[in-house]
């Protein structure tokens, strides 16, 4: 980790970001510079401004031209006497959240617009996500600010390592097989900036855990973490799907949809209108879609309002419950937004029915909440087997963060560019590395591994011996053992031989073995049960500590990488491994590179860094 009191660099901000989140019914900003940090919102007529450490103030503007709204933020930040007196000039970057990353932007979470991407963007707002008054922002800043850099921060970047079977589906063909059509994710910058804080919080590394983060406001989600990497949520293609929120209705049965729409005589624009501005809580109650008066009019005894807040905290458990069961356990509920930050009673109902999986809340932690001006609270019971959380959500710093690490990487690809290598490419099929006491148990009391070939790294070699796997369906003979011997086992399988196994193992750094399934191993001499260690092995990176200082790299860099061939491929989530005796070499899985027709022998070329160690 960077900095022990500030490990995912959160708080400090080595330059100055101006941040513009321009949803559909508000423009929000924050300028973040040394000297502090200025927050405000354009939305219903109001230009409403919070310096840090001052009291807010508000005043009348009208918003119904966005552009112009925006040019009034940039006047107040450059003229207004109780402004910071900016210079544009000054301004390292301006970030932008984008709903939506096309093609073009690679595997990065942020990038800076050029031409290429600014028309991939114009495009990817013809989707079924409406980023169109997004676009007008970023397209209008370029203009008026020709000679700062613009920086598109993707919110779904967050979900880029869903497994294809949390991404799918149950379409007709050909649907079924179109990536454009599969689930997304949304509201990445505040799940990630949740988890973060709160990894900070339990003193532990993202990559060590597993969490469920729940973004609770106007809209809402859930996101399971495993391991530093997202592997399922409640949103869909489109911010529509998932839980009952504020005016979104959530998930519905489609036959209800389609039976709406024939009875009604409803077209889609208009029913989609309907689902995004008068569903979910608006609808079930009737009266308001904000949360906290709807607690208020249930107290009153309010019997449309009751019924909404129970259906919203049943929904919500329902869809707790999915998450913990892709995550099969976890370490920390996390809330945040302003109904998981600010209403109690919903995190205590979210929270109910939840003791059987180890969740117990602290009542009156839980009633205190967040306490003035504090960012991050335990809110768990000391038996809770679950640490549960409260983290102030704040998309804007997410943003800025991402901005500056957008820069960083695009200036640190530009020099690359010079200094490229080769990388080889190696097909990893099935093996096996053993401890030392499982050898003996297999093969023998005092049996040492015999070596029976080199291989690329030194000191590492295939051994004469073999393995059988037994898992709960079937089995797969002779596996190759590697050696030498490590400290834990850990057996590496491909996708394929998980369902010929009937094993669900998930994509992991190789020795991240906590809470992976466990199956039989059978050698010459016996056979055990190993408990856990069965993963796919995470794509990565072997390189020598020279190889990462020529090309600019670190240790455990996440990177992309494109593989020529007959198609052409760019792999993202890329993991540097680096050790002065590692020779350069990229490690596929075999049912990887079998899709991409990539065989051992090829090479690849380094395009640029996608996140640095602690950055998560």
């Amino acid at each position: 980790m960077s900095d022990l009191h500030d490990p995912y660099e959160l708080r400090k901000m080595e330059g100055k970001v101006l941040v513009f989140n321009a949803g559909s019914s508000s423009v929000r900003w924050a300028l973040f510079e040394k000297e502090g940090v200025w927050r405000g919102r354009l939305g219903a007529g109001r230009h409403q401004v919070w310096p840090d450490g001052s009291p807010s103030y508000s005043r009348a503007v009208s918003d119904e031209d966005r552009l112009a709204a925006v040019d009034h933020v940039l006047d107040f930040l450059q003229h207004d006497p109780e402004g910071p007196q900016l210079e544009l000039a000054s301004l390292d970057a301006v970030g932008h959240r984008v709903l939506v990353e096309p093609e073009v932007a690679g595997a990065a979470s942020a990038v800076v617009l050029d031409e290429e991407l600014a028309d991939a963007l114009e495009e990817a707002a013809k989707g079924p996500w409406d980023q169109r008054k997004r676009m007008a922002v970023m397209r209008h800043l370029r203009k008026v600010l020709p000679g700062v850099m613009q920086v598109a921060v993707f919110d779904s970047a967050h979900f880029r390592t869903l497994p294809e079977a949390a991404r799918r589906y149950g379409l007709p063909q050909p649907w079924a097989d179109e990536p454009d059509l599969w689930r997304r994710g949304y509201q990445g910058l505040s799940h990630k900036y949740a988890a973060l804080r709160t990894a900070e919080a339990m003193e532990r590394p993202v990559e060590e855990l597993r969490m469920i983060t729940a973004h609770l406001g106007h809209g809402a989600s859930l996101c399971a973490l495993d391991h530093g990497r997202a592997v399922d949520t409640t949103m869909g293609l489109t911010p529509l799907a998932g839980l009952i929120s504020c005016q979104r209705s959530g998930d519905l049965d489609p036959g209800l949809l389609l039976h709406l729409m024939h009875r009604e005589g409803l077209g889609p624009v208009e029913m989609t209108r309907r689902l995004n501005r008068d569903a979910g809580l608006l609808g079930l109650s009737g009266s308001s879609g904000d949360m906290l008066e709807l607690l208020d009019a249930a107290e009153q005894g309010q019997v449309k309002a009751q019924s909404a807040v129970q259906a919203y905290t049943h929904n919500l458990r329902r869809h707790l419950g999915a998450m913990w069961t892709a995550l099969d356990g976890c370490d920390a509920l996390v809330f945040t937004g302003g109904v998981g930050e600010g209403a109690a009673g919903i995190r205590a109902r979210a929270c109910q029915r939840m003791g059987a999986l180890g969740l117990l809340l602290d009542e009156g932690k839980n009633r205190q909440g967040l306490a003035e001006g504090q960012e991050v609270a335990a809110i768990h019971a000391p038996e809770s087997q679950v640490q549960i959380w409260v983290v102030a959500s704040d998309e804007e710093r997410m943003i800025a963060r991402e901005t500056l690490r957008g820069l960083a990487r695009h200036r640190l690809n530009r020099e690359r560019q010079q200094q490229q290598s080769a990388i080889p490419i190696g097909v990893s099929a099935h093996h096996v590395h053993l401890s030392q006491e499982h050898v003996e148990v297999l093969f023998g009391v005092g049996h040492q591994l015999r070596s029976k070939a080199p291989l690329k790294q030194p000191g590492q070699f295939a051994a004469e011996e073999r393995v059988r796997l037994v898992g709960p369906k079937g089995q797969v003979d002779r596996v190759r053992v590697l050696g030498p011997v490590r400290k834990q086992t850990q057996v590496e399988i491909s996708r394929t031989e998980e369902f010929h196994l009937g094993i669900d193992a998930p994509v992991r750094n190789s020795g991240d073995l906590d809470g992976t399934p466990g199956l039989r191993l059978e050698g010459d001499a016996g056979g055990m049960e190993l408990a856990q260690g069965v993963i796919c092995a995470r794509r990565h990176i072997h390189m020598s500590l020279a190889d990462v200082e020529e090309l600019g790299l670190r240790d455990r860099d996440v990177v992309m990488v494109e593989v020529g061939g007959e198609r052409p491929l760019v792999f993202g989530d890329v993991l540097v491994r680096a050790k002065d005796s590692y020779v350069l070499e990229m490690h596929l899985d075999t049912d990887e590179a079998n899709a991409a027709e990539i065989s051992t022998g090829m090479t690849g070329r380094l395009m640029g860094i996608q996140s640095r160690p602690g950055s998560a």
